[in-house]
């Protein structure tokens, strides 16, 4: 498993970190888990992580600066309320999708699957500028 694709984790609520971290072990990924943005930066510092799944609040910050400090990665953004409201902000602000908590593990691992399939796109696309 250590060679397994790293995702990064970032949400406070355990239960709902704990449910992502076992979908994204389920597809023989590697979460890395944290309770909050202080905790995620030498890891976002560090570039070792392939996609962020992000609460929309975390106690010290949220998931607009999450977005802005990984670009290009996809963040999917996790969030407590279903709202189209939400859903649309999250989205305009930049993040991959948007998935209400609890997670749907199939949909969880369906979503994961389409970010890291464009996350590749992305980094091809970006060689080709060069």
């Amino acid at each position: 498993m250590l060679d397994a694709t790293p995702v990064l984790v970032i949400c406070e609520e355990g239960k709902n970190r704990e449910d992502v971290a076992a979908a994204i072990g389920k597809c023989g990924l590697r979460p890395i888990c944290c309770s909050d943005w202080n905790e995620a930066q030498p890891i976002v510092a560090r570039g070792e992580y392939s996609l962020v799944f992000c609460s929309d609040t975390l106690p010290d910050s949220d998931f607009r600066a999450v977005i802005k400090a990984v670009e290009p990665v996809p963040v999917i953004v996790l969030s407590r309320v279903a709202e189209w409201d939400a859903y649309l902000t999250a989205l305009q602000a930049g993040a991959f999708n948007y998935i209400a908590c609890p997670p749907d593990p199939s949909e969880t691992g369906r979503i994961l699957w389409s970010a890291l399939g464009e996350s590749s796109r992305r980094a091809n696309f970006a060689q080709v500028r060069v």
